[in-house]
């Protein structure tokens, strides 16, 4: 398998001919020359779509993220009053297919400290509630500076029930 990239630099040389001797060919060599391009073209192509459709998000991955995001924008917004927001590779799609999902919460100016324990507190809540939409387990606070968006770290696993 092979990415893209200046594929002039691994196209095979016929029958050991140098690039001087290909230059002073016939046009149709030529032409011949350019439709071999042309096929590894193609097959960059084809296996640049293989690894794309295996790292790009499906229809079922998208919908569960965005119920995933929902549900805890809802617990969040409830509860406290706060906006939750996704961030960095889930809004640009680029994440991979295990990848996590990146949250953060907006609750006014320097209210950091009691706004990671208030989410600890609900998502804790909702480990024990039976009913959830969703199974929220393995509560943490990490107390992580990571960046200006994200001072606390992560918080929780959220999965579906079965």
């Amino acid at each position: 398998m092979f990415l893209m990239g200046d594929l002039r630099d691994w196209s095979p040389e016929p029958n050991g001919v140098s690039s001087e001797e290909r230059a002073s060919s016939s046009s149709s060599s030529s032409s011949n020359q350019a439709g071999i391009a042309a096929e590894y073209w193609q097959k960059a192509e084809e296996a640049t779509q293989g690894i794309i459709a295996q790292v790009q998000p499906t229809v079922v991955s998208e919908e569960r993220r965005k119920a995933v995001i929902d549900y805890v924008q809802r617990l969040i917004r409830n509860y406290l009053g706060c906006e939750v927001f996704p961030f960095g590779s889930v809004p640009l799609k680029t994440y991979l297919p295990d990848g996590d999902i990146d949250l953060t919460a907006f609750g006014g100016i320097n209210v950091e400290e009691a706004l990671a324990n208030d989410v600890c507190s609900v998502l804790e809540r909702e480990d024990h509630n039976r009913a959830a939409e969703f199974v929220v387990k393995d509560v943490q606070l990490i107390r992580a500076e990571m960046d200006i968006y994200a001072p606390y770290g992560r918080f929780s696993t959220v999965e579906r029930p079965e």
